[in-house]
């Protein structure tokens, strides 16, 4: 085959590809229909993705002989910017908020650095700050299991080496908040070595007086970067997408550590499909919270301890040994979340399914009760 016929065939595979794609990714949602795994271990929209995200994919599909820059991504920047009332060069995306995080912590490791959080909280700022010269400082949380903001502060304030302080807020996985003025008072007084990774995965599905988005910072101090993602309330977690809001400066200093060709084309798109669905967000607010009704009666009826929770997932007593608990679970084809150590007595429950699918979760627990397994 020469290169003119090989051309023409490749070119020809393209469009069969893109005709067929609506009937192949029906055979997937058909398939994944009939599974009869009930996965409650990610943290995922029941709803899915957007509509308008699916069709912004297949109209991508012509797209991806060609690497994700253009057009597209400087669109979707262009939105968040808007979105968040800063400037173009104050927003940073990346391969979920996970990307964000691990640039973060790479971007600032120095021989006698810290890396300062919470405990129990989201492990991948200590999981990427293995590979370096961290300590890592781990505070438990407070009675009322928010960040120990106080001691937290005051230990901060001992080091003159470079801290890496990650919260995440609401945390995970108890699903709690901290006060977001404890924070503000924090960030505004905080010494140059102290730099903030303020995580905020759940923050559309809080609502709470006392709790407001840390993105003002963005826009005041060099040493903070806000995260955000569409995995959680956009339900577009497989494509991995998210982003930071920082200074111009901030994100110049964590380029360096992206990936230039990330987030990928179907990504970006449907990122920027989903921004535009204004119905989305009041959608999926509402199956989560009755997601939680479901669960949080059952949970009443047994007795069993939760977390007030302001995400998408619930973190309740167990009454029993956690590794029997999940393979108990798994038995009943429920994937149930992992050890969050050093709070081995309760498990978080991703809300991930509809309220009829969780029917089947809290049916199985009720069971196990009879069984005196909880």
């Amino acid at each position: 085959m020469d290169r003119r016929d090989f051309l023409i065939d490749g070119a020809a595979g393209s469009v069969s590809i893109a005709a067929l794609a609506p009937g192949l990714l029906s055979a997937a949602v058909l398939s994944s229909s009939q599974d009869t795994i009930l996965r409650l271990n990610h943290n995922a929209n029941p709803l899915g993705m957007p509509p308008a995200s699916k069709q912004a994919i297949l109209d991508s599909l012509v797209d991806l002989p060609h690497y994700p820059d253009g057009p597209p991504r400087d669109r979707l920047i262009q939105q968040l910017a808007s979105l968040h009332l800063v400037s173009n060069d104050q927003v940073v995306l990346g391969q979920g908020s996970t990307e964000i995080i691990r640039a973060a912590v790479q971007a600032h490791a120095a021989p006698g650095g810290r890396v300062l959080q919470a405990d129990p909280t989201y492990e991948n700022a200590t999981r990427y700050a293995e590979p370096f010269p961290y300590r890592i400082e781990k505070i438990p949380l407070t009675p009322s299991f928010a960040h120990d903001v106080e001691r937290m502060s005051n230990m901060g304030k001992k080091w003159k080496e470079p801290i890496v302080v990650y919260i995440c807020n609401p945390n995970n996985p108890t699903g709690t908040i901290t006060a977001s003025a404890d924070l503000d008072t924090w960030i505004s007084s905080a010494p140059d070595n102290l730099f903030f990774i303020v995580d905020e995965a759940y923050y559309p599905l809080v609502n709470d007086p006392r709790y407001w988005s840390a993105e003002k910072w963005a826009s005041k101090r060099d040493n903070i970067v806000v995260c955000r993602t569409f995995s959680k309330l956009y339900g577009i977690a497989g494509l991995r997408i998210g982003y930071g809001l920082c200074s111009p400066q901030t994100a110049r200093r964590l380029q360096p550590y992206l990936n230039r060709s990330s987030p990928n084309t179907l990504a970006v798109v449907a990122a920027s499909a989903a921004l535009q669905d204004k119905d989305w967000h009041n959608a999926s607010v509402k199956i989560w919270s009755e997601c939680k009704k479901v669960v949080t009666d059952c949970l009443d009826d047994l007795g069993l301890h939760y977390f007030e929770s302001h995400t998408a997932f619930l973190f309740h007593a167990i009454h029993g040994d956690q590794d029997l608990y999940i393979r108990r679970m798994r038995d009943q084809d429920i994937l149930v979340g992992r050890k969050f150590p050093p709070i081995l007595s309760h498990n978080r429950l991703s809300l991930s399914s509809t309220p009829e699918g969780l029917v089947r979760f809290t049916d199985t627990l009720r069971k196990f009760r009879n069984a005196g397994w909880i």
